[in-house]
């Protein structure tokens, strides 16, 4: 024998109330979301109506701009020339800080000439492959030292220290020059 379960009469008309209330609920979402998008419609219409500028008023904003350029701009060599001052006022600066150079002759062993001090980076920007070009004369005018100190990378308004002994033969020094060197 088979069983049959039948759904009540009164659960029946429960599920259909249900899904007419739905189904009204649902008309009434579609309804309001048609008048909202109709709406937003309507107002970006009266907003573009009423801000946006005519053919003579934006001649009227452009001829207001050239004018105000003509008068108020430089010329090419004057933006160099400014962007030139602006430039030597951030770039790297290197400057020699109490840097002393010693000739040092000491008995039974070689000559040298004894660099010792500080460099500074006053700028802003980084002082790249910083060294020092030591050149130095004997007498005569014959070049006894022609070489670099390596200082490295110097960041800006930061500095570092140098003490450096340069090797040479031969008789003493009477001049030497300490140029710093750098990249930007």
């Amino acid at each position: 024998m088979s069983e049959k379960k039948m759904i009540g009469r009164n659960v029946a008309i429960a599920l259909g109330i249900m899904c007419v209330i739905l189904a009204v609920g649902l008309v009434g979402a579609i309804t309001n979301y048609t008048s909202i998008i109709n709406n937003k419609d309507t107002i970006h219409q009266d907003y573009v109506s009423t801000h946006s500028n005519t053919n003579s008023e934006f001649n009227s904003l452009n001829s207001s701009y050239y004018d105000y350029m003509g008068t108020h701009s430089h010329t090419d060599s004057e933006y160099d020339a400014l962007q030139s001052n602006y430039d030597s006022v951030i770039a790297p600066k290197l400057i020699k800080v109490h840097l002393i150079s010693d000739d040092n002759r000491p008995w039974f062993a070689t000559p040298y000439l004894h660099v010792y001090g500080y460099v500074c980076n006053v700028g802003t920007y980084i002082a790249y492959s910083s060294k020092i070009h030591v050149v130095a004369y004997q007498s005569g005018g014959v070049v006894a030292i022609d070489t670099y100190i390596t200082l490295g990378t110097i960041y800006g308004e930061s500095w570092t220290s140098v003490d450096s002994n340069i090797y040479y033969s031969g008789s003493a020094l009477t001049s030497w020059s300490l140029t710093l060197e750098w990249a930007s």
